[in-house]
């Protein structure tokens, strides 16, 4: 069973790779075109999203094992890496999706940066933004990707946060002069 799944995978593979370049050379008819687009931009933004994150993940796990390893004298595990197919998650199921070596390398360094507080949350968004501005152009998309929403998204809970509690403080000094006031 495990030879077929190889064989099945691979064939996806091929198939996301085709689909990534059929963006880049685009032969159907325009609303064809600009469908197929559509659908890569969105399967880019979630691939770039999955690398960032990996980054990250294998970034701690390598850090663990390394400290392992070098507590019990034994050699440090082979640098993380990452590869240019990612299955992502769609309303339709499961799909392979195909991004090139080079920008999936940047990607994940940066996710690992990241994690590693080497890089903050802004300056991670404004690289991200710089390489998926990079690929909205070559792919020639419609809309340009939007990406680490999930890390914009926080970023805005945190200051919805702070404000609410300005709000709270504010709020809790006017009635703190108001019964000063009338204590006088």
């Amino acid at each position: 069973m495990g030879l077929f799944k190889g064989m099945n995978d691979s064939r996806e593979r091929k198939k996301a790779k085709a689909f990534y370049e059929s963006g880049l050379n685009p032969s159907q008819n325009a609303g064809d075109a600009r469908r197929t687009k559509s659908i890569l931009g969105n399967r880019c933004s979630a691939f770039i999203n999955l690398t960032f994150i990996e980054g990250a993940r294998k970034t701690t796990d390598y850090i663990e094992a390394a400290t392992s390893a070098k507590s019990q004298g034994r050699p440090n595990p082979p640098q993380p890496s990452t590869s240019a197919y990612k299955e992502v998650k769609t309303m339709g199921g499961k799909v392979w999706v195909y991004l090139p070596q080079s920008y999936t390398n940047q990607l994940f360094a940066l996710g690992s940066k990241y994690q590693q507080e080497m890089v903050t949350k802004d300056r991670a968004i404004e690289i991200t933004t710089t390489i998926t501005d990079e690929i909205t152009a070559s792919l020639e998309l419609d809309h340009p990707i939007r990406p680490l929403q999930f890390l914009i998204s926080e970023e805005e809970e945190e200051e919805s946060a702070e404000d609410l509690d300005l709000d709270e403080d504010q709020t809790g000094s006017a009635a703190d002069a108001e019964s000063d006031n009338e204590e006088t």
